[in-house]
């Protein structure tokens, strides 16, 4: 497979703790041409952009840790299914190779695979036909089911290691401390056997810790697993050395490590089953995301002279089908509506609660609902290509990311395990040369506690585990965020640079008055304006076409249309060059640049811009033909939001390429003290990076062509989801509606789980730095007592359990 820049997917095995993490990074970016990988510990994937996947794979291997390359399954197969007393595989090919010579038909598990280039569709007609009852399966499993049924049965192995190593554990504690079981000196071979059952237990409650570690150990590296397979075996071949030489420790009693030995891995399996019960919580926004989908799709097909309605798994739908949909259906993929009209609510994308209206021509989103009426569609997106599933691909892709404050996370836990294991030995020294006699079972106590201890869990869950919560917590309110970086700039936000169309307004303005010239036909004056405008995005251009078509005013056809982002447009009509735009833009592109704009018109257009409404003027080469009154109302939540956004302590700036007459009108009523009008692109980008040098951190809401730029440059880009790709793209988080609201909301759980991520990264580093010198038997002199290794297991296994836990509260989250 050759070099591509576009992300691809890797799940990585063995890793355990943010060590591991680090390696594999350090591993994939080492490989020629990648240009990022960031991997995620929870997922246990990784998300690369560059380089040769097979390589990438290859040098992950060769530090240890098993990894493959995630890949889509798609093609032209499909299984059929037929009751008990249906024809076998013979005649269902004779009917079907009539119509396609190269079609192939295999036996699969009572079911027949299909290989053909007929649509699916055609063939379930054709056998109806033939009067054989059939039915199409997919082909593929659903990944997510497939991850959630393996959750489970990791939920499931680890409580049986847990509950295993517990009784063995716990019965050789009770029956040492009970008196039932016989002195060491007494009866050597009966230990001998509780030590081979421990290693039993070993081996299946801790095989895995032992494998990784030893893969590491092979290529020079370590991590969770190598304290835990040190600290056990340790632990075990301590008893087993007192049980063949009870001598070695001259006067000591006869209690062994055997209990430790299995207890430690009792502990870590349990809280390993509680991690991944918690992890899974944190899954339900991919989970509810996926729920949104159609499972079915009733398509029209034709097959030869046979046309009929066929009922298909969505993912054998293709390109360019023809789909029912009936009232109260979701709608199974995206496409355009061919005929019909109904309400979609659209409410999974715009958090809006109100149907929308569908008409022919107009798109309609996988994953919606159609409300009232029945129509046709044609489909435009399936599989990984529709609206649903680049919604699901980017929180994927976010939860797979870390912000900066991760990725120290990770640097530190890189040496941290080797630190350990030196921490360990020189405890472990310390303790043979002055501790009290018999000196050797106090240093492998404190020594193995200090493995035990240490373990890195809950440093390399604590900011992955918070990232995939507060990402899955944001996509349940119409937050979509791109990547971790935005989550912790946008907590930082000091300043929210805002355009006035489609963000503040409603973004649906409307043609209010049109003041042609003398001599100038107000239906001649719109349909030029109209005409230009067509081929526009801006909400001011829809409102101007939107308004000729009321009047029923056909279009006139343009060459040489451009468009000036920031000031309109221009295009040759009947030979003849037209302009529309601010006033900025016509007064540049008038000939004859010492002719002034008419007084009257320029009179009515600073009274209506000083009310709040967008004149918009109409020009040829020689002369100014016109203009256009739009007034585009103010959203019924802006004021709130801009005050809400206010008491967070952000500054708001308004932006906007209207006039200035008109954007302090807007500003005045909600509050906003900052404003800069008449802006073109650059000049919005340039009002971001003076903000930015001044020290403050600027985030940019916008939803058109002309906020790219500044949404680019902003240290967060707030994308309205209802505005054009380009600004969506260029955004750090999308917004899945059109309401400034979302942005206070987006920097609220922005803050909230940058603050639950150091909340962790505290009680981690706390719980290090308590407990290493605890389990060392720093108190030892005072108290007189060291802390047992089992002890030390469990409470590692507490500080993963808190850390996640920690994390879930995100779930709970609520706007203000």
């Amino acid at each position: 497979m050759s070099e591509n820049s576009d992300p691809y997917t890797l799940r990585v095995h063995d890793m355990t703790c943010a060590a591991c993490v680090r390696r594999v990074e350090q591993a994939i970016t080492a490989v020629d041409g990648v240009e990022s990988g960031t991997v995620n510990l929870i997922e246990k994937q990784a998300e690369v952009i560059g380089g040769d996947p097979q390589q990438v794979v290859e040098a992950i291997r060769q530090r240890g840790y098993d990894a493959a390359l995630v890949t889509q399954e798609e093609g032209g197969d499909f299984l059929l299914s037929f009751p008990k007393d249906s024809p076998g595989k013979e005649k269902v090919f004779q009917v079907l190779s009539e119509h396609d010579t190269e079609i192939n038909i295999s036996e699969q598990d009572g079911r027949l695979q299909v290989s053909t280039t007929l649509h699916p569709a055609e063939v379930l007609l054709l056998l109806k036909e033939a009067q054989i009852t059939a039915q199409l399966e997919e082909q593929y499993d659903d990944p997510y089911l497939q991850e959630a049924e393996e959750t489970r049965k990791e939920i499931r192995r680890s409580w049986q290691k847990s509950i295993l190593a517990a009784v063995v554990g716990f019965g050789i504690m009770a029956g040492e401390m009970s008196g039932l079981f016989p002195p060491l000196i007494e009866a050597r071979f009966f230990w001998f056997l509780l030590a081979l059952l421990c290693l039993g237990v070993m081996s299946f409650s801790g095989g895995i810790y032992y494998i990784t570690a030893w893969k590491q150990a092979r290529h020079k590296t370590s991590s969770m697993d190598t304290l835990v397979a040190l600290s056990t075996s340790a632990a075990w071949l301590a008893s087993l050395l007192l049980i063949i030489w009870p001598d070695f420790v001259p006067g000591r009693d006869a209690r062994l490590y055997l209990d430790a030995s299995v207890m430690i891995l009792a502990f870590l399996q349990f809280g390993h089953a509680l991690e991944v019960r918690a992890k899974q919580t944190t899954r339900e926004a991919i989970s509810s995301l996926v729920g949104l989908r159609a499972k079915s799709a009733r398509i029209l097909q034709q097959a030869g002279e046979i046309a009929g309605e066929v009922e298909l798994p969505v993912s054998l739908v293709r390109l360019g089908d023809t789909v029912r949909v009936r009232p109260g259906e979701k709608i199974p993929l995206d496409g355009t509506i061919k005929e019909g009209s109904t309400a979609v609510d659209e409410s999974m994308l715009s958090g809006e609660p109100l149907p929308v209206k569908k008409a022919p021509g107009e798109q309609v989103i996988g994953g919606t609902v159609n409300t009232t009426g029945s129509f046709l569609f044609t489909v435009t997106g399936t599989g990984e290509d529709t609206t649903l599933a680049h919604i699901i691909r980017m929180v994927k892709q976010a939860q797979l990311g870390k912000p900066p404050i991760g990725r120290l996370a990770d640097k530190v836990a890189a040496v941290f395990v080797p630190t350990v294991i030196l921490i360990s030995l020189l405890v472990f020294g310390v303790w043979l040369a002055v501790g009290p006699s018999p000196a050797l079972p106090h240093a492998l106590t404190a020594a193995i506690a200090v493995l035990v201890i240490a373990c890195p869990c809950a440093l390399g869950l604590a900011s992955p585990i918070a990232i995939m919560v507060g990402t899955s917590r944001a996509a349940q309110l119409n937050i979509l965020v791109r990547n971790p970086d935005g989550l912790q700039s946008a907590a930082s936000t000091t300043h929210l640079v805002v355009d006035k169309t489609g963000t503040l307004t409603q973004g649906r303005p409307t043609v209010t008055d049109i003041y042609p010239i003398a001599g100038v036909d107000e239906a001649e004056l719109l349909q030029r304006a109209a005409s230009l405008e067509a081929s526009s995005e801006h909400p001011l251009a829809e409102a101007v076409v939107r308004s000729a078509a009321e009047k029923k005013i056909s279009l006139l056809p343009l060459e040489a249309f451009s468009s000036v982002p920031g000031k309109g447009v221009q295009a040759r009509i009947e030979q003849q060059i037209w302009y529309l735009g601010n006033r900025r833009f016509v007064e540049e592109k008038r000939k004859d640049t010492n002719r002034t704009l008419p007084e009257d018109l320029v009179a009515i257009a600073d009274a209506q811009a000083g009310q709040g409404a967008t004149p918009i003027w109409l020009a040829d080469e020689e002369q100014v033909q016109g203009l256009l009154i739009l007034r585009d109302p103010i959203r019924a939540d802006s004021a709130a939001a801009v005050r809400k956004l206010q008491a967070q302590g952000i500054t708001v700036v308004m932006c906007t390429g209207d006039s200035q007459a008109t954007a302090e009108a807007v500003a005045a009523e909600l509050g906003i003290k900052e404003v800069h009008a008449e802006m073109l692109p650059q000049e919005k980008l340039q009002v971001v990076q003076d903000l930015q040098v001044k020290g403050y951190k600027v985030g940019m809401a916008g939803d058109g062509v002309n906020d790219a730029p500044a949404l680019a440059q902003a240290d967060t880009g707030f994308a309205l989801g209802s505005g054009t790709d380009v600004a969506i793209d260029n955004g750090d988080i999308t917004l899945a509606g059109d309401s400034l609201a979302l942005v206070s909301v987006a920097v609220g759980i922005s803050r909230a789980t940058l603050r639950n991520i150091k909340q962790n990264l505290f009680g981690a580093f706390i719980y290090n730095v308590l407990g290493i010198p605890l389990a060392a038997g720093l108190f030892f002199p005072f108290t007189g007592w060291l802390l047992p290794p089992m002890f030390a297991s469990a409470a590692m296994a507490l500080s993963s359990v808190t850390v996640v836990s920690n994390a879930n509260r995100l779930r709970f989250f609520e706007p203000e």
